[in-house]
């Protein structure tokens, strides 16, 4: 693993903490690693003057139009922190506040939307709160709702996969509005994830009087560098790549749920290093994406709180079909059998993390008694590879510490270590930037990558098909199973309980024989935290929502 040392590593850190432009934070007192035992929120209505919150990012996007242009967990970053959103999940009341128990589909609670009803034919109607109001002054109507999905459709690859195959909308009027306060979505059937759907961030509610008054007449390019919605936050200004700040909507309608963070610098530092040296120093409040020897470190460290909690999370590599070798299962499966997933847990993830066992994640399984596992065999490896005639075989593993994080090269150095021990030759391609590896992975772009699969939406249904569908706009491997497709399309119609269960194994096993990728390890969520800041709660996406935290 690459790390600064010495006098540039210290030169590094004091240039990136001068071109932060706030104060630094205060340091807290002493601190150890917290597993499960979040404190609520207890936060003020009204924020201290001038308490800022500063986030040390992997990356800043290029654009603020996460419809338009899509770039992976950089933009992921600023749209869950504008929450604009009728439903979200709630992990009030769950154990260590969704530390230690996942929220699920059943979590969701009411946001932009007061109440929900779905009718027999699965008719979803949203019931809107009365004068939510945007940091502009406009309170939202249905009109607000219906041009926001609408352009969402049009515009995000994202949004029509959740639409047309996480969900089942209508084309034609998926979205009605009743009248100014409701809203309908039309189905075609209704599945177990209609209502969750909605708390994905890329159906926010835009402000489109303030819009359509500021873009003159281009909302594209408007909405590149500008944000206006009825969220907690209001864009103070944005340089792409580099920086994001926002300053609180003092006319944000869930002040109860508010922390006192009244403004928000999101700042791009791309070394891992220097985020972990700025948390531990007390000069940020959150960092994110470090390597998991950094938060290791960071247990330690007096100004920092370090939480290790539950997640859907799962690291994999990604063998694409459209490399030939790679469109055999058989290969796919021996390339699996060559990874020892339990050295990849004991020397990369240092306690972050558990081997992946089973095809389906551990936390969709009420057990996994007489499920095929996921083995580490490399005789056999060598075995299914000589009878293919493949004995020479050789690939390029891509990754990137932008996704699923710093430790992506160690991932790839110790594949790379694997695979030569089952006579397979490759070399590692690393990606340092954002925009760039997201463009080569949506492009299709690699024989092989290093890739995460992080749920929005906890149920086995989105985590079985956000990649292996063969419909999903982020099947850029190629992977195609009729079996499989027939399967996702069974769990969709499926009510929780016991018939659901036996999808979900079928689904576990299909995976494990046909490996349309090979799932790693099971990931925690790792969020790092000054020991000053309370009131996180964990969730299925895994971000950190600095509008619902508060300074001590």
């Amino acid at each position: 693993m690459k790390r600064k040392t010495g006098g540039k590593f210290r030169v590094g850190v004091s240039l990136v903490s001068l071109s932060f432009l706030v104060a630094a934070c205060s340091g807290g007192s002493s601190s150890e690693e917290t597993t499960g035992a979040v404190s609520p929120t207890t936060a003020p209505t009204t924020a201290p003057e001038g308490q800022t919150f500063v986030y040390a990012a992997a990356a800043v996007p290029e654009s603020l139009d996460v419809w338009g242009t899509y770039q992976g967990d950089s933009s992921r970053t600023q749209m869950y922190e504008w929450g604009s959103k009728l439903v979200y999940y709630d992990a009030t009341g769950l154990a260590g506040n969704g530390c230690e128990q996942l929220a699920t589909t059943e979590n969701i609670r009411g946001g932009l939307a007061e109440s929900w009803a779905v009718a027999e034919d699965g008719t979803l109607t949203f019931t809107l709160r009365e004068g939510v109001t945007s940091g502009a002054g406009n309170v939202m109507t249905a009109d607000d709702v219906i041009k926001s999905w609408n352009r969402a459709v049009e515009k995000s690859g994202v949004v029509r996969f959740l639409a047309n195959s996480v969900g089942k909308f209508k084309e034609e009027e998926t979205f009605v509005k009743v009248d100014d306060q409701t809203v309908q979505v039309n189905v075609i059937r209704p599945t177990a994830l209609d209502v969750s759907l909605f708390s994905y961030p890329m159906f926010a509610v835009l402000d489109w009087t303030e819009i359509e008054a500021q873009a003159g007449g281009d909302v594209d390019a408007w909405l590149t560098t500008n944000t206006a919605n009825f969220g907690p936050w209001v864009l103070e200004s944005f340089v792409p790549g580099e920086e994001t700040v926002y300053e609180e909507n003092p006319n944000y309608w869930d002040q109860d749920r508010r922390g006192n963070f009244d403004r928000m610098v999101i700042r791009n530092v791309s070394e891992s290093s220097i985020r972990s040296q700025l948390i531990s120093t007390g000069e940020v409040n959150y960092a994110d994406r470090l390597s998991f020897q950094e938060y290791s470190e960071l247990q330690s460290a007096e100004n920092v709180e370090v939480y290790n909690c539950v997640s859907a999370n799962r690291d994999m590599l990604m063998l694409n079909s459209s490399f030939e070798a790679f469109d055999d299962p058989e290969v796919r499966r021996a390339i699996s059998l060559g990874i020892n997933r339990e050295a990849l847990v004991e020397g990369i993830y240092l306690g972050f993390a558990s081997p992946s066992t089973t095809g389906m994640g551990d936390v969709y399984l009420e057990n996994s008694d007489g499920l095929l596992t996921l083995d580490y065999d490399p005789e056999l490896a060598r075995q299914i590879l000589a009878d293919k005639g493949l004995s020479d075989l050789s690939f390029t593993i891509t990754a990137s510490p932008t996704r699923p994080g710093a430790h992506a090269e160690s991932i790839a150095i110790q594949i790379q270590a694997f695979m030569s021990d089952i006579g397979v030759t490759t070399d590692v391609n690393i990606v340092p930037g954002s925009t760039e590896f997201s463009d080569l992975f949506f492009a299709g772009e690699y024989e092989s990558i290093v890739y995460l699969e992080p749920p929005a939406l906890a149920d086995p249904l989105y985590s079985a098909g956000l990649y292996n569908n063969s419909e999903s706009f982020q099947n850029t491997h190629k992977y195609n199973s009729a079996r499989y497709d027939e399967l996702l399309s069974e769990l969709e119609e499926t009510s929780p309980g016991p018939e659901r269960q036996d999808l979900i194994r079928e689904i576990s096993d299909l995976i494990v024989t046909d490996m349309p990728v090979v799932y790693l390890v099971e990931r925690s969520n790792v969020v790092a935290l000054g020991s000053d800041v309370s009131g996180f709660a964990n969730t299925p996406h895994g971000s950190v929502l600095v509008f619902q935290l508060s300074k001590s």
